[in-house]
């Protein structure tokens, strides 16, 4: 029995006014949220991409002031003077020697202090043979100046003037260190160096690491990206012309990420030498993470804005690293990162070019595009992206800002609970209203029933009276009339009729129902050009025979009455279900010269449906189906139990084509795919042998699934 017959007026009402109601309030809530997710959406892809492009000038900023510093370092004399001093220092110290012990000292610094410290840094085995100075000058000036340095290391930069250094060098060291070494710490830069234009030696450096006196052209240190710097700075000689150098690692930093920037420092029209300075890290992370203020410059709880080169790897530090550096590492472990490229983020404290930035945001910045875009980041986190290219002084970077996902859903997620909670509210209170409503609409429906159910009981004297000009008062008028029996047998013949007359309409088509109402006994009709649709389906009972029948016939009924609804959509006319058989056949009742393209179209969508119907009750249905056109016999079989239906060999070809589908396909035969304009999809499905010995053509195409609708 169907739920709703068994519920009264007052619960259909009820329910009638909840259901619009609650769908009022989940339309206006979804609308509401959507809006409020889309504004919310654009205002972070807004802020991110301002975020972006002020970082942009920011970082173009620091290094437009490093190039103008470097250009007023080259023209500053006491720079001048200090080149030349000091080429003629170096080449003096060319004369000198360091004895056995010494050499032996220098050597224990390089086994002892540098490669434990290069190798905790950056791994491997490193070798002192392949770093240690072999030229007098080299050897000389790092045994005095660094092995010899009572200072520790880190700190050789505060010895002034070397007490076993009696020669020209430590007087020009004396005379000029301190005042070099004041520059670049009032500047900020890592370490200076003074370097001759000729050989390449690093004639001079403030901090004193172990390229200190080497040759940038053949030492250890000539592969290096500051030996490549220094090279192209050797080449061109340009006079105001400052070069930088991305990073790389640098092993007289122990590894360490290291930038550098130089220039040809002139002497009146000659060459003095040349300047570098290694750039160091921390500025160009302030400027990143504006000093660490991340919320108060808007980037909220997760937002970062990070710099990655060419390589893929970044160079500025990551903010989750400064942030919570053992929470870091812990996600780039739970991602997959291997091993010794999370150990070198640990051991170096910094993921420039140690943190690898893979995805479709860096490639398109590296192609030169610039926008924003949902993806996951470099920690595996879904965050909304906005890039762009940065190239500056010759550096190929990206600049990302980005901020998480989950962070930026927060809002809408606090504005969904709300909308939620408020929608409860307001449920309760409209049902209380809606049972009030109810209540006050169906009370003459009960004055109504009480007075029918007298009526019933045998009464003739039942009056109903209701005080209203609605359809209530004229409800209860027409029943006062109907007691009243004037009318009363009339129209229960009337309703007898009506009944026949529907129930023929229901068995026969309505041409063939006319028919027989005027009296033709005998009807049976030879139509020509009908497609005739033979269909099989398979799986509908699945679950046995033990199944409760009513969800059985529930199931077929819903199928048969889509395919029905599909069946006149399509201008097809049903003619029977036998089990698990549909007979349909169209330009029968009326003809149609695209019967055959209709057919095909309903048989299309049948096979959508059942497919459809199929995933909503779980089931594994199967359809096949065979259609032929040609001639066909109609009429009405039986005279108590009578029926409309179709025979001839058109139906028995039909029902054969059908036989020999295959599950999920359409056959139609050779007559039928000939008349067909659009052919696609079909493929030669053989010859079927039929009745009589003939074998027919067929061909047979198996639709596309169709994508599930997501809710």
């Amino acid at each position: 029995m169907n739920f709703s017959g068994r519920l009264s007026i007052r619960s259909k009402l009820v329910i009638l006014l909840l259901l619009a109601s609650f769908v009022s309030i989940a339309v206006v809530g979804y609308q509401g949220f959507r809006s409020a997710r889309d504004a919310l959406n654009e205002a972070v892809y807004n802020e991110l991409t301002t975020l972006r492009a002020a970082k942009t000038q920011q970082v173009q900023a620091y290094f437009s002031d490093i190039h103008d510093q470097v250009l007023a370092f080259a023209e500053n004399r006491t720079i001048i003077e200090a080149l030349n001093e000091f080429r003629t220092a170096y080449h003096l110290a060319e004369r000198e020697s360091i004895s056995g012990p010494q050499k032996q000292q220098l050597a224990e610094y390089y086994r002892n202090e540098f490669v434990p410290r290069l190798k905790d840094r950056m791994g491997g085995e490193p070798e002192v043979k392949h770093y240690l100075p072999d030229d007098a000058a080299a050897a000389w000036l790092q045994y005095h100046y660094i092995a010899a340095n009572p200072n520790e290391v880190g700190e050789k930069d505060a010895l002034i003037r070397a007490p076993g250094d009696e020669g020209y060098y430590a007087q020009v060291h004396e005379r000029y260190h301190e005042s070099l070494r004041s520059l670049i710490k009032k500047f900020g830069y890592y370490d200076l160096f003074l370097i001759d234009p000729e050989s390449g030696d690093i004639i001079y450096s403030v901090f004193k690491e172990t390229d200190f006196a080497t040759s940038l052209l053949h030492g250890p240190y000539a592969s290096s990206n500051f030996a490549q710097l220094v090279k192209e700075v050797m080449r061109t000689r340009e006079r105001g012309r400052v070069r930088f150098q991305d990073y790389d690692v640098y092993t007289p930093s122990y590894g360490a990420p290291a930038a550098f920037v130089a220039v040809t420092v002139f002497d009146g029209r000659e060459i003095a030498g040349i300047l570098a300075l290694q750039v160091p890290s921390d500025e160009l992370n302030n400027v990143m993470t504006s000093n660490r203020e991340w919320k108060s410059s808007g980037m909220g709880e997760t937002g970062e804005v990070y710099l990655v080169g060419r390589n893929h790897l970044m160079r500025s530090d990551s903010r989750f690293l400064i942030q919570d550096r053992d929470h870091y590492l812990q996600m780039l472990r739970e991602i997959g990162m291997p091993a010794d490229e999370i150990q070198r983020i640990e051991k170096n404290n910094t993921t420039i070019l140690f943190q690898p930035v893979h995805g479709e945001t860096v490639d398109l910045a590296l192609s030169g595009k610039t926008g924003t875009q949902e993806v996951v980041d470099y920690r595996g986190v879904p965050v909304m992206s906005a890039y762009a290219p940065l190239r500056v002084h010759g550096m190929d970077w990206v600049i990302l800002s980005e901020m998480d996902i989950a962070e930026i859903r927060q809002p809408i997620d606090r504005f969904r609970r709300h909308v939620m909670v408020s929608a409860t509210i307001l449920g309760v209170v409209i049902t209380l209203l809606a049972l009030l409503l109810a209540s006050y609409i169906t009370r003459p429906i009960h004055a109504l029933v009480a007075g029918m159910r007298r009526v019933g009981a045998g009464e003739s004297d039942v009056r109903v009276n209701i005080d209203s000009r609605d359809e209530f008062g004229e409800l209860a008028n027409s029943f006062n009339t109907m007691v009243d029996g004037v009318r009363k047998q009339k129209q229960i013949i009337e309703d007898k009729e009506q009944e026949n007359a529907l129930l023929l309409h229901s068995i026969l088509p309505e041409s063939i129902a006319e028919r027989m109402k005027a009296g033709e006994e005998q009807i049976v009709d030879r139509i020509p050009n009908v497609s005739v649709i033979v269909t099989t389906l398979t799986g509908l009972s699945s679950h046995g025979e033990d199944e409760n029948p009513e969800h059985s016939i529930a199931r077929l009924n819903h199928l048969i009455a889509e395919l029905d609804e599909s069946a006149a959509g399509h201008g097809v006319d049903k003619i029977k279900t036998i089990g698990d058989d549909y007979i349909a056949a169209c330009g029968l009742l009326t003809p149609r010269l695209d019967h055959d393209k209709r057919a095909l179209e309903f048989a299309r969508e049948m096979m959508t449906i059942v497919q459809r119907i199929g995933r909503e009750y779980d089931l594994k249905l199967e359809l096949r189906i065979g259609i032929h056109s040609g001639t066909v016999l109609a009429g009405v079989v039986g005279r108590h139990r009578f029926t409309y239906d179709i025979w001839g060999s058109t139906v028995d070809l039909a029902s054969e084509v059908c036989f020999a589908a295959v599950s999920g396909s359409i056959c139609i035969t050779e007559q039928m795919y000939a008349q067909l304009h659009d052919k696609e999809g079909f493929t030669d499905g053989g010859q079927i042998r039929v009745d009589g010995g003939e074998n027919v053509q067929i061909w047979c195409m198996t639709p596309a699934a169709p994508e599930p609708s997501r809710a």
